[in-house]
């Protein structure tokens, strides 16, 4: 068609299209990047589902292996980092293909389906699969001994994608839940519950530090390359950037520094104590989170130590009582409730209040200057044992040319109060030290896996 066969009909059409086409040669976002849409934003978008590898809240800080590298990434390009947790590998992927988030991480490895609609970054970890079984499973060598077990897996997740290496009619006994966590897995492993599943080599050496019972007896898979995921389209630039990141944080031995800095947040407990707990986390716990979660809110105190709290003084119990006396959730004493003016020690939201009033008396009588993260510990100490004997460990402290104010100072002398000889130069005379030290290190403890329940809550 040349320009004299052009009908008015022809023209009216053309004239239409010319605001779209010199839409299409001029405007600046048609030729936009991911990149440039992250820089026009001022902030990376990064959702993942929660696990020390890649992100997780303990209520007061944020960590995670993939969360600190895209953190100090976003820091050096003047960006902001927002989170956003999944709980389904599913959305998760679907949202990335639909832009609504620009990254995709959850410890997720290299594979050939993976590859067929997303990119990855370079490598910022590796891993292998590994059979996670119970005691009964424990000296398997071969995956066909599982005949007749319940298997689950977790649906969207590179796991599924093995399940040819499970016979056809082993198959059958293998769900594919996607209202499961690894977590929430691993735990009925411990329980029995559940048989096998299969997980990453990396997250189940975090979860062997506190939950007893886990067997790793077969590797399923060579090592993977672990990386964050990108989407097909756009992304050229946005991965050239964080692969020049990966690089020289690498060559800095910054990666290495992230892993170690996840020690802190492994919760360090005996096995058999672990037991109790999440026996208790599955009964105990829903009947009493409402008042915890209410009474926290009500009194701005942190709900996860209310909740870490409650549980080693009751064990979420709540008509609990002890041979001396002491009752209710917070297991005041008569005194004590009277004090924090508390009418029935069994109400659980009077005995709740109570315990934060009393805490926080405790807490502000040590000096100002004490930093946050030990006056916790310190006042949780006063707690159990009294302000008192608090004062005098602290005083034991001093004489030995340690600091009183640091609760890794004063927590090895509490154990001195429990000796009469020591006791008889203090003022407040003999206390339960070793006692006082051991509540204090199991409330912080608990508090991290109250933390990681509250996370798996959140995201549900």
């Amino acid at each position: 068609m040349n320009i004299k066969t052009i009908t008015p009909q022809h023209k009216y059409i053309l004239l239409l299209w010319i605001p779209v086409i010199w839409w299409s040669l001029t405007s600046p976002w048609v030729a936009m990047s991911q990149w440039d849409y992250i820089q026009k934003r001022g902030a990376l978008r990064y959702g993942t589902q929660t696990s020390l590898l890649s992100y997780f809240e303990d209520g007061s800080s944020r960590a995670g292996y993939e969360y600190q590298i895209l953190k100090s990434f976003c820091d050096s390009n003047g960006l902001k980092l927002e989170v956003i947790p999944y709980d389904n590998n599913g959305q998760l992927f679907n949202d990335l293909k639909s832009g609504i988030i620009d990254l995709a991480g959850g410890h997720l490895t290299v594979t050939k389906k993976r590859l067929e609609h997303f990119k990855f970054t370079q490598p910022i970890n590796n891993t292998s699969v590994s059979l996670v079984t119970h005691y009964d499973y424990r000296d398997i060598e071969d995956l066909s001994e599982l005949a007749g077990a319940t298997g689950y897996l977790i649906k969207g997740s590179s796991y599924v994608e093995l399940l040819n290496q499970f016979a056809a009619d082993q198959r059958d006994h293998i769900v594919i839940s996607e209202v499961h966590s690894l977590f929430d897995i691993i735990r009925e492993i411990n329980s029995k519950n559940i048989d096998f599943t299969l997980g990453d080599s990396e997250i189940i050496a975090i979860y062997q530090n506190f939950i007893p019972g886990l067997y790793t007896p077969i590797q399923v898979s060579n090592n993977q390359k672990v990386a964050l995921m990108a989407r097909r389209v756009q992304s050229d630039r946005l991965l050239q950037k964080l692969n020049q990141f990966i690089t020289e944080g690498q060559r800095l031995g910054l990666f290495e520094d992230y892993k170690q800095n996840l020690l802190h947040y492994i919760p360090d407990i005996d096995t058999a104590n672990t037991v109790t707990f999440f026996n208790k986390l599955k009964s105990n716990w829903p009947i009493v989170k409402h008042w915890v979660y209410e009474v926290a809110d009500e009194m701005g105190f942190d709900a996860m130590l209310l909740a870490a709290m409650s549980y080693q003084e009751s064990h979420w119990e709540l008509d609990a009582t002890s041979i001396t006396g002491v009752k209710g959730l917070m297991m005041l004493t008569r005194f004590t409730a009277k004090e924090m003016g508390v009418k029935d020690r069994i109400d659980p939201v009077q005995s709740l209040r109570g315990g934060i009033k009393y805490f926080r008396k405790m807490k502000n009588k040590l000096p100002q200057r004490i930093r946050d993260t030990d006056r916790t510990k310190l006042a949780l100490a006063a707690y159990n044992m009294g302000y008192g004997h608090l004062e005098d460990a602290r005083i034991l402290t001093q004489r030995q040319g340690k600091n009183p104010d640091l609760w890794n100072d004063v927590k090895n002398f509490l154990p001195q109060l429990n000796k009469p000889a020591v006791a008889k130069t203090l003022k407040h005379g003999a206390a339960d030290g070793k006692t006082a030290r051991t509540y204090v290190e199991n409330i912080m403890i608990y508090r991290k896996l109250m933390a990681w329940q509250q996370q798996k809550e959140k995201n549900n």
